[in-house]
This record gives C-alpha cells, structure tokens and sequence, in this order.
C-alpha cells in the first residue's frame, strides 16, 4: 500500500489517468449507442436486484418501528426481526388494498363520465371555437381556426383512426409498460427478502469494509452514511405526507364546491405534487382542464383555490415539514430537475432533490477539506535553507 501511495505522488500519474480518461471517453462517445443498449440490457438485468436494494431501504425504518415498539417484548432478535419485516409487508399490503378500494371505484366512475360526456364537451368547445372565430372576423383579425374545430368535432374519430394506425407501437409500450410493472413487482420481492436477510448482508459488508479500510475512515464515513440517510429518508417522507395532504384539502374543497371528478382530480394532484417545482403547475393544469369542459367558472374557481393552496403549501406546510432548506439553491434546484428527468425520468426528476442535498455534503465533508488542506500546502511558506540561516 505504501509503494502504490509513493507511486500516485508522482508527477507522470496525473497525466496518464487523464490520458486514460480521455481515451476512455473517445470510445465511449465514438460507440455511444453500442454502449446505450450494453447499460440498457445491464439495466434490465439488474433492476429489480437495484429495486429490491432501494425497496429493503426504504422499508427498514418501518421495521425498525415495529422492533421497538410492537415487539419489544420478544427476546430473540432475529424472531423479532422475521416478525417485525412480516407486519411491515402486511401493513404495506393492507394500504394498497385500501387504496385501491377506496379510490377506483371514483376514479372509474370519474373517467366513465369524463368518456359519457366527451361529445357535449366537444360542442362546447366548438361552440367557443366559433364565437372566437366571429369575434376574430369582426375585428379583421385573419385567423383561420376551421382545422382545429374540425379536428375537436371528429376528436373520437380521429382518436380510434390513430389507434388503429398505430396499434403495433402502442401494443409494444404497453408490453414494456407491462415488463416494467413485473420487474418492479419481482423487485419489490427481492426488496423484503433483503429486509429479512439485513443482518447476514449487513455483517458481510462490515466484513469487507473492516478490511479495507481503517478503523477512523470506518467511523468517519458511518458518521456520513448517518446525515445523508437522514436527508433521504425524511426528504421522501415529507414528500409523500405533503401530497397526502394536498391531495386530501382539494378532494375537500371539490365536494364542498360540489365540483364533478373530485376524487380524480384530487388523485392527480396528489401524484403530481410529488414532482418538485414543475409537480403542482401540472396537476392543477389538469383539474382545470376537466373542470372547464364542465364549466368555465368552476375552474376560475379552482384555479383559484390551488394558487392559494399551493402559496400555503410553500409558505407554511413545507417550512414546516422540511424544517428549513436541505441546502440546494433554487437555480441548482432547476437544473437537477431538467437533468434529474433527462436521466432517470420521472423517477429522476422526483429523487434529484434529496441526491443533490446528499452531494452538497459530501462535498462539503470529503472534498472540500481535502481541497482546502492542499491550498494550505500549496501556500504555506518554505522551510528555511541551511543558506538563509545565519
């Protein structure tokens, strides 16, 4: 070890590493789609052991709950364990039923009327299409909307001659759709046989760590394992308890207004208020969208209400769940979107937040002292020569 930190002194190492790095990029970018299907079919190889990692993650502070909490009283750790990942996994089961029972009923009987009404909607909008026509026309505007009110009173029509046409390609994004859904189900299975095998991979691991790596970096880097999984976790947590409530205040309101689709809208906005930033502005376009084939002023008055939800979501129900920033700027906070969901999606777009807090610190507990302890070298005065002594 001491003859390979001598070697990386030094100065011949530098250069080549960077000409490797370059080199190494050359091929990358010369043979970029041979490499995009290689992480591809490495990627669907691979995912739901990654999602079975993530879901076991996610999962263990419930675990852990159950361990102190429910079955305190049971003495052998590893029963208690085994018991505490089998409530987690009927807990998680008996949401999801609740949610499905409670909300697609709703949900369906919202789109089903959404579906039995489309054709009086499409006359409204017709209707409006012809009186901003008139209204143009009268006032020598030359705008020729003919071809979109063409389009809006032939809209099923066009709609089944585009499925029909593109019935191949839409077939196979559902079959991927569908592969994707197996893969994270497989992934989620994987996820609590992980959580039930956590001592016997968290003891091979400490195993490996403990013989690579000192003592003092062992404890070091748990220190920072600690703040990050402490971002992370109550990044997410925060997240979802804010679209609950979001979700909840409009599924209120749309009842109390006795506005139409309220458990759809509601549902949407909720989803949708996971997206940071962008997340809210969609759902919101949405419920408008549906309110105003209903009626135009039901959805200035929704429109409304979600500004004044969203500036009280901002002001006060985030200030308060997230205690204070998690250290991202704002402008940072946009360009870890964009780049969030230009690689990874929607998946991205919603874990770029808490991945950039989580680099900020490692920044500022790994890198930043390093860097900081070279310019000290760097500057610091030179010792004294035989010469200068007098």
């Amino acid at each position: 070890m001491g003859r390979i930190r001598q070697w990386l002194t030094k100065p011949w190492v530098g250069y080549a590493a960077a000409a490797c790095v370059a080199v190494v990029l050359y091929e990358i970018l010369e043979h970029f789609s041979s490499v995009k299907g290689a992480v591809s079919n490495i990627w669907a190889f691979l995912s739901p052991v990654i999602t079975g990692l993530v879901v076991a993650y996610l999962f263990d502070p419930v675990a852990r709950f159950f361990e102190r909490t429910v079955l305190k009283k049971v003495k052998k750790e590893n029963a208690r364990h085994l018991w505490a990942v089998i409530l987690t996994v009927i807990c998680v089961v008996l949401v999801i039923v609740l949610l499905l029972v409670a909300l697609i009923p709703s949900v369906a009987k919202s789109v089903s009327t959404l579906v039995s009404n489309w054709d009086n909607y499409t006359e409204k909008v017709s209707s409006l299409i012809e009186k901003a026509a008139a209204f143009a026309s009268a006032h020598n505007i030359n705008i020729d909307l003919s071809s979109i009110e063409n389009f809006i009173e032939n809209s099923m029509s066009k709609l089944l001659t585009i499925v029909k046409d593109n019935a191949k390609s839409i077939l196979n994004t559902l079959g991927n759709i569908g592969s994707g859904i197996s893969n994270f189900a497989v992934g989620v299975l994987f996820g609590f046989c992980f959580l039930a095998a956590k001592k016997t991979l968290l003891t091979a691991l400490f195993v490996v760590r403990g013989a690579l790596f000192k003592r003092e970096r062992i404890e070091k880097n748990d220190k920072l394992y600690a703040r990050c999984h402490s971002v992370f976790i109550r990044y997410i947590g925060c997240t979802l308890l804010d679209a609950l409530i979001i979700g909840v205040a409009t599924f209120i309101f749309l009842l109390i207004a006795r506005m139409p689709y309220a458990p759809l809208i509601a549902v949407v906005c909720a989803i949708t208020n996971i997206i940071p930033t962008f997340g809210p502005m969609i759902g919101s376009a949405i419920g408008i969208f549906f309110l105003v084939l209903e009626s135009p002023f039901k959805a200035l008055i929704f429109f409304a209400f979600t500004c004044i939800l969203q500036s009280l979501d901002g002001t006060v129900i985030k200030t308060r769940l997230f205690k204070g920033s998690l250290g991202i700027p704002a402008v940072w906070s946009m360009v870890l979107i964009i780049l969030g969901g230009k690689i990874a999606g929607i998946l991205g777009i919603i874990l770029c937040i808490p991945m950039g807090a989580i680099l900020v610190i490692l920044y500022t507990e790994t890198i930043e002292p390093r860097l900081k302890k070279r310019t000290a070298q760097i500057n610091a005065p030179e010792p004294p020569t035989e010469a200068s002594v007098p």
